[in-house]
Formats: C-alpha cells, structure tokens, sequence
C-alpha cells in the first residue's frame, strides 16, 4: 500500500508542475494533502508519533478542526497560505484545512488524484452535493472511494470547497479507512 501513494504522490507532482503562479495555495493545499494524509493513511497512528515533537493547535484552536472530536491539529507551515493538519483520535482520518485556496484548481487536482484508482483498486464516485452553510456560504462537497473486490475496508476521499471570499475555510480535503 506504501508504493501506492508514493507513486500517488509522484502522479500529483506531475500536475503541480504545471499550474499557474496564481493556483499557488492550491497547488499547496493539494501537495500537502497528498504528502501528509495520503501518504500516511495505512498507519494513521504512527504518523501521529511522528508528528509527537512538533508543535500542536492548543486545545481550543484544535477543536476548530476536530469538529468537536478528541485528537490534534497542527498548523503545516507554506509560503503560499494557512494550512492546518488534523487526526481526530481514535479514527482512520487525516484532514488538511485550507483558509484560502483557488477552488476550481483544488477540485481538479483532487480529482486527478483520487477519481482513477490504480490496480487493484477501483474508484468510484460516492457523492457529489452543493450546500449553502453560514460560516462559508455554498460549499461543494465531492467523494471518492477506492476498494478492492470482496474487501472489508475501503478508502474513502472527501473535498468540500468553499468559493466565498468570506468564506472561513476555502478547502478541507479529508482521507479515511472505513470499514463496511
């Protein structure tokens, strides 16, 4: 599983390469997506270890990003915006916030990523809605998920972007093991 998103990782490298100066936080967003959650999703737990030395959200700032949820945040510094890791406790899932990021190039790169699933795996659409919220106006919410035949668990990939220029968070991608 490991080479699979390594060479996941090398596959959106690829297309980073090509974006404008103006994707810039995008392009950030979805390499730092790429590189923290998709990576390190087979072992969540000891990505978190590794993570241990580095300095964490306090506590109320974390639950920003944890919906409520035990576990911990950490701000991932980029030249190209604010960017937030988060890994609730006790659960397969990896986020990364971003506050400001070109949505339409967020939703392409994702889309490159996780919408053609390398052997064996098979990649399937799972939903795709657009929400009016308070705190970022329309949002648009995409999923994606990767399984193997008869398998018990599967990938699951969400990015839900926000346009508003107002808008608090302009991208949250998220990557979870689920099991059915």
């Amino acid at each position: 599983m490991l080479r699979l998103f390594v060479s996941l990782t090398a596959i959106l490298g690829m297309n980073l390469c090509l974006a404008s100066e103006a994707d810039d936080q995008a392009n950030s967003f979805a390499r730092i997506y790429a590189s923290l959650c998709l990576q390190n999703l087979p072992n969540l737990e000891a990505f978190r270890q590794k993570l241990a030395p580095m300095p964490k959200l306090p506590t109320d700032k974390a639950a920003l990003f944890l919906g409520g949820a035990p576990g911990d945040a950490w701000p991932v510094p980029d030249k190209h915006g604010t960017f937030v890791l988060a890994l609730p406790g006790g659960k397969n899932l990896c986020a990364v916030h971003a506050r400001r990021a070109d949505v339409d190039v967020a939703n392409t790169l994702f889309q490159k990523l996780v919408a053609n699933a390398p052997a064996p795996f098979t990649s399937k659409m799972v939903m795709t809605e657009d929400k009016q919220t308070v705190a970022n106006g329309v949002t648009h919410t995409v999923s994606y998920e990767w399984s193997v035949p008869n398998g018990a668990r599967k990938m699951l990939f969400t990015l839900t972007t926000a346009a508003s220029e107002t808008a608090q968070l302009q991208a949250l991608g998220s990557a979870a093991i689920v099991t059915q």
